[in-house]
């Protein structure tokens, strides 16, 4: 006899999931009970997080790194609230997540069980509900099958992010045939929305009669990157990204202007002026704070917007848009290279073989410290030299914090020919911004991809929270490269306090020696002050073996990271005397 926890692996199963991420407990024994079944037949097995978060974060890079189904899951009462963070993260960033919690048996519900979460106490569902796509307690046997089903069809629509099921101990034990038949999945996945025919139609008009455009691709817009390069270079158009669809495009490219929004450069905001775009597209992308560098009226937020995503949320805030288009950016595309005649090469028009300079087209805040090696380290050096040294193939994380910020504006993206679509290998977790959020992601992603190394730049504030994590990588022989900058502060938090003219206040951290941790832990592991002893490093070499390793990175905090749109919409609502 098989149990519920078994049929649910199946499903899983068939959905191409590998692995499940999580913390075991007394309420969800049996589903690591099936999971102990599953792994001995050569199926689905668990991967242990060092806290339920670092679960939630894990399955979010699985999914992000395969395409696939994430999944995470926690006992009762504090591992189900220890999940919340990590699945807010995915809903944020419409990340496809099936999350598992634990609840008492039905029949003690109301009775003060240990970690009771029901509905007469701390009630986890309800916490849920409003960062998940889809959020039920599982209260009949009979229910679960229909409602994994339910949560498969939310968790991978297009509008993707996590379903969340809670499923109390007697369900998940309870006995089924063993030759129960299975659901079809066919229903609930791989459905693109074709965009209808007028709006293709008016969209190839409008795109026709305007001389100068500039396209500007999210995140939705993987997939279909390569059409809109070739789209580019037939009609000289100029191409920028949103934070999140950096690495779309190679930085070299010589029609991209950068990053537009937040962390931003100046060569991208001008290349949304009306002067330089009568007509500006934006793919795959939700117009919030960080993709509309403050939601900026003289760029993307104008009437000369046309806005095209398969996600229906994305579109919610294009009022002002001349057009708007729901549908597959990748559908919609095809045809309008077809008709403009446009061939895509795979690769950009003029080739680079110069990595050893920064990309001419795109405006730097500060270009020369790009190669600056005096003193500490300073980060506009270190993403410069990173993203030249390190493999093409390198999957690449900024947490949140410094990292991102330096990462997004330094960091330059290598696209060799061949390189799937819709492979996006520069991951930020802007949705949510939660500390922390490099760490988990960067174990899951290494563990859905064991051939190619994964390298994250994380603060010392987000280690401290969520550095045990390392540890996973350790254990699974991952190859994670962490690069933690050491700055003994809360960097943004206090840059940003210094900008704004708040007080300094609360920023401060003790000065760690990281490496030595790492070392404690039984991590490869080293520390550098200046760029010359991080150049000493085979870094290629490190990212050639399998294990974890960490460098400890002293560098400049005095070195301003670029804020200027974070700073502009937190300084608007502060008041001045009259």
């Amino acid at each position: 006899m098989l149990e519920n926890g078994d049929l649910l692996l199946r499903y899983l199963e068939r959905l191409g999931v590998e692995y499940v991420f999580g913390v075991p407990g007394g309420s969800i024994e049996p589903f690591y009970d099936a999971l102990a079944r599953s792994e001995r037949q050569g199926g689905i097995r668990t991967i242990t997080a060092r806290h339920e978060s670092g679960a939630a974060f894990m399955a979010e890079g699985y999914a992000r790194e395969t395409g696939k189904l994430g999944v995470c899951c926690s006992t009762a009462g504090p591992g189900a609230t220890n999940l919340l963070t990590g699945v807010a993260s995915a809903y944020a960033d419409g990340i496809p997540m099936l999350v598992i919690t634990a609840q008492t048996a039905l029949d003690k519900f109301g009775q003060g069980s240990l970690q009771e979460t029901s509905c007469t106490g701390i009630h986890t569902v309800e916490m849920f509900a409003r960062c998940t796509r889809y959020n039920t307690l599982v209260s009949h046997p009979a229910q679960l099958e229909t409602k994994v089903l339910q949560a498969v069809s939310h968790a991978m629509s297009n509008q993707p992010g996590p379903a969340h099921l809670a499923i109390p101990l007697d369900v998940m034990r309870r006995r089924i045939p063993d030759d129960v038949k299975d659901g079809t999945l066919h229903a609930f996945t791989n459905h693109e929305v074709a965009p209808n025919k007028p709006a293709a139609q008016s969209l190839l008009k409008e795109l026709e009669s305007a001389s100068k455009v500039t396209l500007v691709l999210g995140e939705g817009a993987a997939g279909a990157n390569d059409m809109l390069v070739a789209l580019a270079e037939s009609r000289n158009w100029l191409m920028v990204t949103t934070p999140r669809g950096k690495g779309l495009i190679d930085s070299f490219h010589p029609l991209y202007r950068g990053v537009f929004g937040f962390a931003g450069h100046n060569s991208a905001t001008d290349a949304l002026k009306v002067e330089n775009a009568e007509r500006v597209v934006a793919i795959g992308t939700a117009l919030d704070e960080v993709s509309t560098c403050g939601w900026d009226p003289t760029t993307i937020l104008s009437d000369r917007l046309i806005h095209v995503s398969g996600n229906p949320a994305h579109l919610s805030r294009s009022t002002m848009a001349r057009l708007v288009v729901l549908g597959s950016p990748k559908l919609l595309f095809e045809s309008l290279a077809d008709a403009f005649k446009a061939k895509q090469s795979g690769s950009c028009a003029q080739p680079v073989t110069d990595y050893d300079r920064v990309p001419e087209n795109t405006r730097f805040d500060e270009p020369e410290k790009c190669f600056d090696r005096s003193g500490r380290v300073k980060p506009q050096a270190l993403m410069t030299y990173m993203s030249r040294i390190c493999p093409p193939d390198t999957r690449v994380l900024m947490d949140t914090g410094n990292s991102f910020l330096w990462g997004i504006h330094y960091w330059n993206i290598r696209r060799p020919e061949g390189m799937p679509a819709e492979k996006n290998q520069f991951s930020i977790g802007l949705g949510f911004a939660a500390m922390g959020w490099a760490i988990g992601t960067s174990m899951g992603m290494a563990t859905a991809n064991r051939q190619n190394p994964v390298v994250c730049f994380t603060g010392d504030g987000s280690y401290l929270m969520s550095g045990q994590e390392l540890t996973v990588a350790l254990q699974e022989n991952l190859n994670v490269l962490m690069l933690v900058l050491n700055d003994a502060s809360l960097g943004m938090v206090s840059h940003g306090q210094k900008l704004s003219g708040g007080e300094q206040v609360g920023t401060r951290l003790p000065s760690v020696d990281f490496a030595m941790m790492a070392r404690a832990l039984g991590v490869e592991s080293y520390r550098v002050e200046t760029m010359a002893q991080l150049m000493d490093l085979d870094i290629p070499g490190i990212l050639s073996r399998p294990g974890p390793c960490l460098i400890d990175i002293i560098v400049d905090g005095d070195q301003v990271p670029p804020l200027g749109s974070r700073m502009k919409v937190l300084t608007s609502s502060i008041q001045t005397d009259q």
